[in-house]
């Protein structure tokens, strides 16, 4: 530090001789003799502005330079939402777990975790979509799930409340309620068999996850459509279904969070099922991205593009290890700045979120064998989530290790997190070892998740579900 200062302070007075020398031989050599203006102006102000403008630019370069202070507070304070309460019992709450027992989930790249996690390895991308045109008259690029049932949801609407019908029309909601007649039959289904096998008290509470585009006044006739077309087979007295909203990420993965620190309360015995689907392919979508330049076209190559999915996540408890596996407390915060904004792209953030997640569950980065994330095909998040696993997971291999779920499947926010846990679910139960998921789609909102297979109850390992 003092030798640093000391440079300044040397190269600053050598920057004002060599000026003086300048000004004066000038003066010198004209025969000019300077008034106290002159002399106050070219020998005082004249070099402390030039060295002054040197200092600032220097600083704006380092500033731009600079890694992205990620957190405004510890790591493990954004772990620890009960930061007020007993510090014993806020660590063994950040240690909490739940048990994934079922992940069921649909995208452009497939029908089924696996498959869509194939896809994005094998380079599956967007391609252009002839029924959406951009302001220019090009084909907008979309990931569309070509095999939806549309004709059959909208006469399930129409048989069941013509004025739902009517309002859903057809629109990116249709789409979306077509992904879930895609995706939530499988997920009942092991449900269903689930609670045969456990006390005639256990429960299974359905929550659906609304997007933000979907209105809030047509919530209650959704809720009782779904009740009525996938809900009957069970007994009334053994599920409840909750319609939730989830404007952005961050109150997605905040709903996963919240699932798994009230796992210690509920029924061992008790299962939820988390259902979520969004489609952004629509004419509707496109304006509105085309409108505030966030699409993505010849022109903006940083844009969006259009995406879907359907995913249905089943938490409980089970004896089948070969279908469950563990997922921790989410760790979550948010970047000081866009990812977006000009500058470097730092990983500051989510490496920290890593490393604060694996140090509670006592993990070293050398047993995490996959990083599963919901990032797209814009640079900045390759970049993002490159910078953030370094040198800790240079065992991994960028393309096989790290699959980026957005690439091959669009923007499906805010569940494209969702998308990718299930994906993680997947990827840990067939490597048999921890993977890591991060959501890092949004601009500013970046959360970690673990996943690793459920131990056997021998191996003393606790779960809070």
């Amino acid at each position: 530090m003092l030798l640093s200062a000391l440079k300044i302070v040397g190269a600053s007075l050598l920057a004002v001789a060599l000026i003086w020398a300048l000004v004066l031989g000038w003066w010198q050599g004209n025969d000019h003799t300077p008034s106290t203006t002159e002399l106050f102006l070219y020998l005082g102000a004249l070099p402390l502005a030039i060295v002054g403008g040197y200092g600032l630019l220097r600083g704006f370069i380092e500033h731009l330079k600079a890694p992205v202070v990620a957190l405004a507070r510890a790591p493990d304070d954004t772990l620890d939402p009960l930061a007020n309460e007993d510090t014993q019992t806020a660590a063994m709450e950040r240690g909490y777990t739940i048990n994934l027992i079922g992940a069921f989930a649909i995208s452009s790249g497939g029908e089924g975790p696996s498959e869509i996690l194939a896809a994005q390895v094998a380079g599956a991308r967007p391609l252009p979509d002839s029924s959406l045109l951009d302001d220019a008259g090009f084909p907008v690029f979309t990931a569309r799930v070509d095999a939806l049932d549309i004709d059959g949801i909208t006469e399930s609407l129409a048989q069941y409340d013509t004025e739902l019908a009517q309002d859903i029309g057809r629109s990116e909601h249709l789409r979306m309620l077509a992904l879930i007649d895609s995706t939530l039959p499988a997920g009942l289904a092991q449900a269903h068999e689930a609670l045969t096998q456990r006390p005639a008290t256990s429960r299974l509470s359905v929550v659906w996850l609304m997007p933000s585009e979907a209105d809030p006044a047509l919530f209650p006739k959704l809720q009782s459509w779904l009740q009525a077309q996938y809900l009957s087979a069970f007994e009334p007295s053994r599920v409840a279904l909750t319609v939730r909203p989830a404007l952005t990420e961050s109150d997605v993965m905040a709903q996963i969070d919240r699932l798994v620190l009230d796992s210690d309360r509920r029924p061992n015995d008790d299962l939820t099922l988390v259902l979520a689907a969004v489609s952004t392919i629509g004419p509707r979508t496109v304006d509105a991205w085309s409108m505030r330049q966030s699409l993505f076209s010849a022109e903006h190559q940083n844009g969006q593009i259009p995406g879907e999915c359907g995913v249905c996540l089943l938490f409980g408890s089970t004896d089948n290890t070969d279908t469950s596996a563990q997922l921790t407390r989410v760790s979550a915060a948010e970047r000081d700045k866009s990812v977006d904004a000009a500058g470097r792209v730092s990983g500051a953030l989510i490496e920290q979120l890593i490393t604060g997640l694996l140090t509670v569950h006592d993990i070293a980065p050398a047993d995490i064998r996959a990083v599963i994330s919901d990032a797209d095909h814009r640079q900045s998040r390759t970049s993002e989530l490159l910078d953030a696993l370094g040198e800790s997971f240079s065992e991994l291999d960028p393309i096989a290790d790290c699959p980026r779920i957005g690439a091959a499947c669009g923007s499906s926010a805010p569940f494209g997190a969702l998308l990718a846990l299930a994906c993680a679910h997947a990827k840990s139960l067939s490597l048999e070892q921890p993977v890591i998921c991060v959501s890092q789609q949004h601009p500013k909102a970046r959360a970690v998740v673990l996943l690793r297979p459920t131990p056997l109850p021998a191996e003393g390992m606790s779960s809070a579900a």
